[in-house]
């Protein structure tokens, strides 16, 4: 059975999510290498950048057009991708717990919906405000938050909120784009050059030389990865999800990020979690499965057989 756009959309958005789950693995190296947040930022969407730019050049350069009174689109895009998103949130981490940081982050699809629903006309729905709620609860129970005794900062929560605030914007531009006719690629390979633009005033380039001293070869390979894996696939899921998908829908999907990041700390850093941690695994995962259901609740009602005799 041939599956149709509008069913892979989610499996792509979801997909997108674990996918920038897996930002921590590459941050935490290259960091060790010296390689500031945004110098971060600068190596994987110029790459993207250019890798979309080649790809697009070869087999279909009608995708590169783009009108001049639509540019806003692209400029939000990468703006807020590159610098709200990612400096905010990277101030985040510094200013607040790990924890706290990917909490505030996930508060993003709280601002897609609320601004979705009168910029693009999409309904807040009972079945999609019901799995906001469940998914970032069970984001919270797996960041292991609860029972931490963090101390928080009122400026640390401000920016970790606009790093979700950030987060919002950068749907609601690609979002904007899509509107207009414009395909996935030709939003993210416009995205990734204002991106890589925005990033370079602040780019270190001696230890970029640098990290190529040290490591060699293997600093290719790394940075390659972390193109493919933190950048280029999962935008183009996503932005391929929001094109069969209402905005606020493919915001909650995305959380499935926090899950990933979880699992692949469990797996390649031995980071156990605890029994709260798990407990929110699965509330999530429930949350977006719900989401995806043909009937929301009603699907999970099992038909009674009918025991009277006849």
């Amino acid at each position: 059975m041939k599956l149709s756009a509008s069913r892979i959309a989610p499996i792509a958005v979801i997909l997108a999510g674990c996918m920038w789950g897996s930002v921590g693995i590459f941050v935490r190296y290259l960091s060790n290498l010296g390689y500031s947040p945004l110098t971060i930022v600068f190596a994987r969407m110029s790459i993207s950048f250019v890798i979309t730019f080649a790809g697009l050049l070869i087999f279909n350069r009608s995708l590169l057009r783009i009108r001049l009174k639509d540019l806003w689109c692209f400029v939000g895009s990468g703006l807020t991708s590159s610098i709200a998103l990612n400096l905010f949130y990277s101030m985040s981490t510094v200013m607040n717990s790990l924890a706290l940081a990917a909490i505030l982050l996930a508060t993003a699809p709280i601002f897609v919906i609320l601004i979705s629903a009168p910029l693009f006309k999409e309904k807040i729905t009972p079945l999609k405000l019901q799995a906001l709620v469940i998914a970032f609860f069970g984001c919270v129970l797996t960041s292991g938050i609860i029972g931490s005794g963090s101390v928080f900062s009122p400026l640390g929560i401000l920016v970790g909120t606009c790093a979700g605030i950030g987060c919002a914007m950068n749907t609601l531009f690609i979002r904007s784009a899509l509107n207009r006719g414009y395909e996935s690629l030709t939003v993210n390979v416009y995205t990734f050059l204002i991106g890589s633009l925005s990033c370079l005033p602040f780019t270190n380039f001696v230890v970029i030389a640098n990290s190529f001293v040290e490591v060699g070869r293997l600093i290719c390979l790394i940075l390659l990865l972390h193109c493919l894996f933190t950048s280029l696939l999962p935008y183009v899921f996503f932005a391929f999800g929001m094109k069969y998908m209402d905005t606020g829908k493919t915001a909650i999907l995305a959380s499935s990020e926090p899950i990933a990041a979880a699992i692949f700390g469990i797996f390649l850093y031995k980071e156990i979690p605890g029994v709260f941690s798990v407990i929110g695994i699965a509330i999530a995962l429930f949350a977006l499965v719900l989401l995806n259901l043909p009937n929301g609740w009603q699907s999970l009602r099992l038909n009674r057989p009918n025991h009277q005799n006849h």
